[in-house]
């Protein structure tokens, strides 16, 4: 019985990690489809994360509408800038407080891996039907 317990753990973890990582390619792919278009002004980037840092960018745009029309200013993250956007406007898509570039790199990889971990869930499990039916066999011939 403890078996089933990790197995099931085990299994939890690979379909939740990779049906995570497909919604959210799928997220940001619709985000960068069908989010509010605005221009965002990259104002200052940073390095973060552990051995394999990358650039988190702050961006001034403006949401709702023109200023005149009840728009406000927003300062958020901008997705898929880098330091090398420092200064410039670019064209984003908005989802509430962040803006997200027009770049599918992310959310291709997402998507990639995300198939390729819900794939090998799929494998996990058809390992485990086929080894129980197998048992169950052996155990009726004897």
């Amino acid at each position: 019985m403890k078996g089933w317990i990790a197995v099931a753990l085990l299994l939890t973890l690979v379909f939740g990690g990779g049906l995570g990582m497909l919604f959210g390619g799928t997220f940001l792919i619709v985000v960068q489809e069908t989010g509010e278009p605005a221009t965002a002004r990259i104002i200052e980037c940073h390095k973060s994360g552990g051995r394999y840092r990358s650039d988190v960018c702050t961006g001034m745009w403006v949401a709702g509408g023109s200023l005149i029309e009840n728009g406000r200013m927003v300062t958020g993250t901008v997705e898929g800038a880098d330091s090398d956007d420092l200064g410039k406007s670019l064209n984003v898509r908005l989802s509430g407080d962040r803006a997200y570039t027009k770049s599918w790199r992310v959310a291709i990889i997402l998507l990639v891996l995300g198939a390729g971990v819900t794939a090998l869930g799929v494998r996990l499990v058809w390992m485990l039907v086929a080894a129980r039916r197998r048992r169950a066999a052996a155990t009726k011939v004897a």
